[in-house]
């Protein structure tokens, strides 16, 4: 009698528990990321449009560029410029925030997948790479938002085998996912009904639920931000980003991983025997080809590096638990030579940031120097950098005279005068002669130059420099 009034045991229901690795990762990250120089610089010409749209939604700036975000991914990077402010730093903020937390849920994740090791390891690479470090807020996006939306996901979806209503919570984070980047994570919902399948469990009951959530998730959150920031509530096909320009981008990142090769490969060599039924090699391997997909198609490759990152850190993982002592510590030290030969390790600067810089500057000169009302046009490398610094409309500079036409003032690079003949160091003349029009230079901001368009016409057609002659040519 006394075992039939014992209250049955509840199921276990498995929930997201903080370890110390999953506490010491993200503050390690955030120690890593707010040192980074791209942090403190000012913003690219990817970073343009999306700062345009989260800081003067209202004020309607034209430009040219990489494809618009969403209403929900507009909404949610405005936070940090509506909380913390207007400065680069305090514009990736936030989502160096974001990004922490997803260190953390990577590590979770790992623990989910394999072990503790491997996503320590795994988000140790994330810091460690360039590429990684960009998805966690060093440049200013909606990635770092996604890799949370992205990882709550994973996690619930792995969690399918023991608890059904991790396919609700599955369905509600792949709903935020897709509300965030647009069609690029469509292989969410999509990997939770695959898995279903390969569990015994997918149903048409059990499908309605992953469909309904996801789309249910994804309309709500999509219109409401599309209140608050007045943007079209998902991006159309035409302004995703091209499989073509993210396979490239994605290739060159993989240089980055170089310098961790010789504990890949000694992982790989000390792999345990039953290596395939230790974990969930299949899952990683099902979320690895469908995100690849995604990226051959949509063109976004933050999932794949997140998956390479988790199966490169399982590697690892093997070679710390299984390798002898002294081969692992020859292999560690061939990564440090590897790192620090490839530069991977120490501060780069480059050309590139000196021209952020300068693009800034030549910004703020056209804010506070011309007047609202004059006409300014620039070429497609620059032009959104300037509108979002001198808070106005920049128009594309076409290749032919017609173009200038209606204009006051052009920005030219003096790196494509004279098919890139003019040197940075010689001053430029008081004259220049583009597209068959007299301009009169201005100012000049490193390779940038500021001119006005004369209104007469030139007999030239082509862009190249008029230089005064040398006074002391006669002697040679």
């Amino acid at each position: 009698m006394a075992l039939r009034l014992r209250p049955a045991r509840r199921r276990r229901r498995t929930t997201l528990r903080l370890s110390i690795p999953m506490i010491a990762l993200p503050m390690l990250g955030l120690l890593v990321l707010i040192q980074a120089a791209s942090l403190r610089s000012p913003l690219s010409e990817a970073e343009a449009p999306l700062a345009i749209a989260a800081r003067y939604p209202t004020r309607g700036l034209t430009v040219d560029g990489p494809p618009q975000a969403s209403a929900a991914a507009t909404a949610v990077v405005g936070l940090g410029r509506r909380a913390i402010g207007t400065t680069e730093f305090r514009l990736r903020a936030l989502g160096v925030v974001a990004g922490c937390a997803a260190l953390g849920l990577l590590v979770w994740l790992g623990e989910r997948l394999f072990s503790t090791r491997a996503g320590v390891m795994a988000a140790v690479l994330l810091i460690a790479t360039q590429a990684g470090r960009s998805l966690l807020g060093t440049e200013f996006g909606v990635e770092p938002f996604y890799l949370v939306a992205m990882l709550m996901a994973l996690g619930a979806i792995r969690n399918l085998s023991a608890e059904k209503r991790s396919l609700v919570r599955a369905g509600i984070a792949g709903g935020i996912a897709i509300a965030l980047v647009g069609p690029s994570a469509l292989w969410i919902p999509l990997l939770a009904i695959v898995w279903l399948r390969k569990l015994n469990g997918l149903t048409w009951r059990s499908l309605g639920i992953a469909v309904g959530t996801t789309a249910g998730a994804t309309v709500v959150v999509a219109f409401v931000s599309a209140l608050v920031s007045g943007v079209a509530p998902l991006p159309s096909a035409s302004e995703l980003p091209s499989w073509r320009a993210s396979v490239d981008g994605f290739a060159q990142h993989l240089g980055e991983l170089v310098p961790f090769l010789p504990l890949i490969l000694l992982g790989l060599w000390n792999r345990p025997k039953q290596w395939r039924s230790q974990g969930s090699p299949r899952f990683l391997l099902v979320w690895t080809l469908l995100a690849t997909g995604t990226m051959l198609v949509f063109g976004a490759f933050a999932p794949v590096w997140v998956a390479l990152a988790m199966v490169l850190a399982l590697a690892t993982s093997w070679a710390v638990a299984r390798a002898p002592r002294p081969h692992l510590t020859t292999a560690v030290a061939a990564c440090v030579a590897l790192g620090f030969a490839f530069g991977s390790f120490g501060p780069v600067t480059s050309e590139f940031d000196v021209d952020r810089w300068a693009v800034r500057e030549t910004g703020k000169f056209l804010r506070r120097n011309l007047d609202a009302n004059t006409t300014i046009a620039a070429p497609a490398t620059a032009r959104g950098r300037l509108a979002y610094y001198a808070k106005r409309s920049i128009a594309p500079l076409d290749g032919d005279s017609a173009g200038l036409d209606g204009l006051d003032y052009v920005v030219l690079d003096r790196r494509v005068l004279d098919g890139g003949l003019a040197p940075a160091g010689v001053r430029p003349p008081g004259e220049l002669t583009v597209y068959g029009r007299r301009v009169q230079v201005i100012a000049e901001f490193g390779s940038w130059i500021l001119a006005r368009v004369e209104p007469t016409s030139a007999n030239s057609a082509a862009l190249h420099w008029r230089r005064r002659p040398d006074p002391l040519s006669w002697l040679s």
